[in-house]
């Protein structure tokens, strides 16, 4: 039942936008988690009718979740964070996109995360899931690296893990490198016949690519040379992310997303006695830029 004194009171909306899903919180000014949701993708790159589509649907349900109903939305004062938005087409586009919401305030995921991860105070983070992104607020100066997508970046992340074992399996097929167990699995994948992963490979999108990457973490702890070579180049690509962000300044750094852990496991001593946990997450962090941004605005 909603109560008057919810109806009056301010409500934040947190959004955490990736390429594989969109999570949803509600806040009270307080703090007071009210209601969350989860819905698909929200990497800008899909387009904004896609990605506000999202952000519109997790609001609705988070809003379900905490007893209100859809005419809530325009009391709704969302900070979004979401992946593609290093990109100034996409935050033009962003800016520009009608939405339901008493106000809104843009940045990109990991932007927010870093915020949420050091509870505003100094330091940095690295998203390493289905994409990559390093990012480091160190006083008032701020450093991304990475992130520049699928095709061109994120060399250390799940999508891109994922279609190296797709090549080298094609590559053992054809005789060009030795095959392994790796590669034998994954090409079952597909019939064992190349023709599939092309067909896979013209709408496949980074979370498709990611999809593989189990099997090549699996395949490393039993010892596949394949998979182990696979997996030293995404640390490597990562490790230099992390020596970037330590140079900017930042002595505490934050490994998010679901390699989070492989990584961790996988760094140098000077680097992972600087990592800490994460105090809060994305959502928190977005939450908390509406409220700076408010501050701001007064």
């Amino acid at each position: 039942m909603v109560t008057q004194t919810m109806r009056n009171e301010r409500l934040y909306l947190g959004i955490d936008g990736g390429g594989t899903r969109c999570r949803a919180r509600i806040a009270n000014a307080s703090g007071d988690i009210l209601g969350e949701a989860v819905s698909g993708g929200a990497n800008t790159r899909l387009g904004m009718d896609h990605v506000f589509g999202e952000i519109v649907a997790a609001a609705s349900l988070a809003l379900e979740k905490a007893g209100m109903d859809d005419s809530r939305l325009g009391d709704l004062h969302a900070g979004l964070g979401l992946a593609g938005l290093p990109l100034e087409r996409e935050r033009k586009l962003a800016h520009a996109y009608p939405h339901p919401f008493a106000s809104i305030c843009f940045a990109t995921d990991a932007y927010t995360a870093c915020l949420g991860a050091h509870d505003g105070a100094d330091g940095a983070i690295l998203i390493v899931g289905t994409g990559t992104c390093g990012q480091a607020i160190v006083g008032n100066r701020e450093l991304s690296v990475a992130g520049w997508g699928f095709e061109v970046s994120d060399i250390g992340s799940g999508a891109r893990i994922g279609r190296a074992a797709i090549e080298t399996a094609l590559l053992a097929h054809d005789g060009l490198t030795s095959q392994t167990d790796l590669t034998k699995q994954v090409m079952g994948k597909f019939n064992h016949n190349p023709e599939d992963i092309v067909t896979f490979a013209e709408t496949a999108r980074p979370a498709d690519y990611g999809s593989f990457c189990p099997l090549v973490f699996d395949a490393e702890a039993k010892g596949d040379a394949a998979a182990g070579a696979i997996i030293d180049i995404a640390v490597q690509a990562n490790l230099q992310i992390l020596r970037k962000l330590t140079a900017f300044g930042a002595s505490q750094i934050t490994l998010m997303g679901g390699l989070a852990d492989q990584m961790a496991n996988r760094m140098p001593r000077d680097i992972a006695d600087q990592l800490v946990s994460a105090k809060h997450d994305a959502m928190y962090g977005a939450i908390l830029m509406a409220k700076q941004r408010e501050r701001t605005a007064a």
